[in-house]
């Protein structure tokens, strides 16, 4: 009786730990376990605007096409129209053409929310697909691939506004 009852208890552990690990795989996205490749913090003056940490799967960054993830933490509030205007200024820079500058924030418009001091916004691109989260929930996927790869390139192109930030985030201090 004791063997059965001991038999049935691990089998009902087993069977609560099937059930259970699946929907813990699923729930935790792969970036969030990538090593740091480098950080680096963005001012105006003496105010510091946010924290920005480059993640990849192996710790390195090897370049374009690479799964990479972004985190970038805010220290003020931002709102999501200065956050689309301040993307299409570095797109500019870079010398992205007008209409695929207007196409890609028309797309950010439906995806970024307000920012407030403390939150984070992570660009991940993983298998030639983006997807930006606000803290650890989704809240938009990029299907394209080049509007994927200009926004890395806000931050890693050599033609970067930010070449300090680029060096940091690469890992090249």
């Amino acid at each position: 009786m004791n063997l059965l009852r001991s038999y049935l208890s691990r089998l009902i552990l087993l069977a609560l730990f099937i059930s259970i690990f699946p929907a813990y795989v699923s729930a935790s996205t792969p970036w969030q376990v990538w090593p740091a490749v480098g950080d680096a913090r963005l001012t105006w003056g003496p105010w510091v605007i946010y924290d920005s940490e480059l993640r990849s799967p192996d710790g390195k960054y090897q370049g374009e096409g690479d799964n990479l993830a972004l985190v970038i933490r805010y220290h003020r509030n931002i709102d999501s129209e200065d956050l689309i205007e301040a993307t299409n200024d570095q797109w500019r820079h870079l010398g992205i053409s007008s209409s695929k500058r207007i196409q890609w924030t028309n797309r950010l418009e439906q995806i970024w929310p307000d920012v407030r001091k403390g939150d984070r916004l992570i660009f991940v691109l993983d298998d030639n697909q983006g997807a930006f989260f606000q803290d650890n929930r989704q809240i938009g996927v990029l299907q394209d691939f080049e509007m994927s790869q200009s926004f890395l390139q806000i931050w890693l192109s050599p033609n970067t506004a930010y070449p300090e930030i680029r060096s940091q985030l690469i890992g090249k201090r």
